[in-house]
């Protein structure tokens, strides 16, 4: 076994080193490293759920997703972390690490315990560096390093091929407000202890030491400790050529938006479980009484991939006999370790039966919901115009409450790029199928029809073309130049998807000139993996908080639906979250149900609420509100422009 130099502070070089060493060396090696202020995510996690984004964000805290499952850790330069990388097979994984020496090596080496308390026995060397300093220090439940009843370090592992690599982070002398300022704790892990917050449970290392020492020191200290009593005699320092590789990983993975946060399946069901092997969340999504999509998360362990478990049960019958059939043929503890097949299948089944209580009832639109049908000629108008071009409105296509209003003033919010969309949103009325061959003419149609309708305004959208090399990036830019060109004093209004969040593409529609980019974030962060499965709250506000930088004199806009079972604390933090990227305009309405396979109404907002989340949004810095029921995204967006 080798040690490896590494001073690094960044997370993401870090991780990408374990990564490389996997994957690249033969040696089994020991590293110790720390990271500047951090969130370490489980790989079996999702994101979202476990931190507050507002505090993260406001506190330039990275995010990074680990190889290794198990539950979120909060770093600072005041922890230490350590890497074991070692052999599977022959036993030299466990060997080269517990000599006879080691306090805690009273057992023989068998491979059936090593299996069993992996964990304890990579922790070992740990807990004796600390035992030498006289720090009471014990192995606890799963993969925890204890002082006291208190933790200072959680545990975790992954398999790849033949090689396991367990990592820890020890907190030494680290910021205890910022770790429970940036995690969630939740309460159903937590139900049967005393114990109220994250920081109540952990300590640090430091607190408990007769002669004090700064980070550096203990790190040293735990070198040699470690080298020393455990037989690491070689010294590694990395090449030219294994930073260029590490930093090739670290760039294509560990900095990617799809890792770390990753692309999650539209939910309809949802349960969330605790077991002696961990904390469960299934969500599924279920159609014809089959099982369309499914994933499963928590801070469990395993050495397979869990996706391969839940593609395993897509399409099986969600009833307990279909799925025990096909689970019986699959060995569960290879993808999570500890868990056993009635409690996958209480997982499962619990979820389909809890979510049964908790469908909302339908009841019947509140009067102010009702809308009068209007008609005229300036509707017949826009009808014909928007015939005789072959153009799409978002007005038509996603059934939009203001659509004879708005036409019957003369106005329209065209869809470009077609009417099917790559996304799988499950509010949204856009329908989902193969999408379209793009319009090359479409751009001087949508010109002609703003000059024809003698707009002023003229609000330009699309659906979603993640099928495409610039996801259509270029067609809106190829829109505002003819428009500009046939009425250069309208003022253009761009409502664009997320563009997967790329730099490159928003610079193409940015240079384009519009007046004013509007980008939805459309709801809470929390309720994403239900109605926006396949976008992120973070990257839609990094599209804002990137026009913004780009362009400080351009006007950013985005919208929330309401009713889909937000909190008053998830709507004020979300505002909150807007405002710290500096959105200008702001549209609150009531979501309404397109269909019965849409996501359903958990409430009917009152007007006098929306009447007071505008107050509140004027207070926090928008400069314009529109809060109402039947308010849309594009509604008075002339008016709205200030």
């Amino acid at each position: 076994m080798i040690y490896i130099l590494n001073d690094s502070t960044d997370p993401f070089f870090n991780h990408a080193l374990e990564a490389y060493v996997m994957k690249t060396m033969d040696e089994e090696a020991f590293i110790l490293w720390r990271n500047r202020p951090s969130i370490l995510i489980g790989r079996n996690q999702n994101t979202l759920s476990e931190i507050h984004l507002d505090f993260v964000k406001e506190k330039n805290i990275d995010i990074v997703r680990r190889l290794s499952g198990g539950g979120t850790v909060f770093c600072d330069l005041g922890n230490i972390n350590f890497t074991f990388i070692t052999q599977k097979k022959g036993g030299s994984n466990v060997k080269s690490l517990l000599n006879e020496k080691s306090p805690l090596n009273s057992d023989p080496m068998d491979q059936n315990k090593v299996a069993l308390n992996g964990f304890e026995k990579f922790a070992s060397p740990v807990i004796s560096a600390l035992q030498s300093l006289g720090i009471p220090a014990t192995f606890s439940g799963r993969n925890d390093i204890e002082i006291d009843g208190l933790k200072v370090s959680g545990n975790a592992q992954y398999h790849e091929g033949n090689k396991l690599l367990h990592h820890g982070t020890l907190l030494y002398d680290g910021n205890l407000k910022a770790l429970a300022g940036a995690l969630k704790s939740k309460s159903l892990k937590f139900k049967d202890k005393s114990i109220k917050s994250v920081a109540a449970r952990v300590t640090n290392i430091s607190e408990h030491m007769t002669e004090k020492m700064d980070v550096l020191a203990f790190r040293e200290y735990l070198r040699e400790h470690i080298m020393k009593v455990h037989g690491i005699e070689n010294v590694y320092q990395l090449t030219k050529e294994d930073l260029i590789e590490i930093k090739r990983i670290q760039k294509e993975k560990f900095e990617s938006y799809e890792w770390n946060y990753g692309k999650s399946p539209s939910y309809l069901f949802n349960n969330e479980v605790r077991f002696n092997a961990g904390t469960f969340e299934f969500h599924a999504q279920v159609k014809s009484g089959l099982i369309r999509e499914l994933t499963i998360e928590g801070d469990f362990f395993g050495e397979k991939p869990v996706d391969e478990l839940c593609q395993a049960l897509i399409g099986v019958r969600f009833e307990e006999a279909a799925l025990r059939e096909r689970l019986s043929g699959i060995e569960l503890s290879t993808y999570v370790s500890q868990l056993s097949l009635e409690e996958l299948m209480s997982g499962l089944m619990d979820l389909k039966n809890e979510n049964a209580r908790k469908t909302p009832h339908k009841t019947a639109k509140p009067e102010w919901l009702k809308v009068k049908l209007q008609g005229g000629k300036e509707t017949q108008k826009v009808k014909v115009l928007l015939s005789e071009l072959s153009l799409n409105t978002v007005c038509q296509e996603a059934n939009c409450p203001n659509r004879m209003e708005c036409f019957n003033k003369g106005t329209a919010t065209f869809m470009i790029l077609g009417r099917n969309c790559t996304r799988n949103c499950t509010f949204c009325n856009v329908t989902r199928e193969m999408p379209d061959a793009v319009d090359l003419a479409e751009p001087e149609k949508v010109a002609e029809a703003v000059e024809r309708l003698g707009l002023k305004h003229a609000v330009i959208t699309s659906v979603t073309r993640d099928d495409l090399a610039d996801q259509g990036a270029g067609h809106f830019a190829a829109v505002v130049n003819a428009i500009r060109k046939r009425t250069p004093n309208v003022v253009i209004e761009l409502l664009i998807p997320d563009l997967q969040g790329r730099e490159d593409l928003l610079d193409i529609v940015l240079e384009s000139e519009p007046d004013l980019l509007n980008h939805n974030v459309e709801t809470v962060p929390e309720l994403y993996a239900t109605v926006r499965p396949m976008a992120n709250f973070e990257r839609s506000l990094s599209v804002l908080a990137y026009a913004k930088a780009k362009k400080p004199l351009l006007k950013t806009k985005s919208g929330i639906m309401l009713g889909l079972g937000e909190t008053d604390e998830q709507i004020e933090a979300a505002l909150k979250a807007l405002r710290l990227v500096n959105c200008d305009i702001l549209t609150l309405g009531q979501y309404l149900q397109p269909s019965e396979s849409h996501i359903g109404v958990v409430e009917y907002v009152h007007p006098d609420k929306f009447e007071a989340l505008k107050v509140l949004a004027l207070s926090l810095g928008f400069k314009s509100v529109a809060s109402a029921p039947l308010v849309r995204s594009s509604y008075h967006a002339e008016e709205m422009n200030f």
